[in-house]
């Protein structure tokens, strides 16, 4: 999982949906801080409810979204 963060412009969806694993650091960007903490289900719907797409999800070398 990883956090384009040129593309991230804080919306803070991510956060909302999956608290465990984001937060928004000082400059209001996400940052990842527990990927193991959220279901991948939870981690796909964040990924997906990001306005940008500046979440990446994959699992064993495989990408999952986008």
């Amino acid at each position: 999982m990883a956090v384009d963060r040129a593309e991230c412009i804080g919306s803070g969806q991510c956060v909302i949906i999956a608290p465990r694993a984001f937060r928004l650091d000082d400059a209001m960007k996400a940052e990842i801080v527990d990927p193991g903490g959220e279901e991948l289900d939870v981690l796909l719907e964040a990924a997906y409810a990001c306005p940008t797409q500046a979440i990446y999800v994959s699992r064993a070398g495989a990408s999952l979204f986008p």
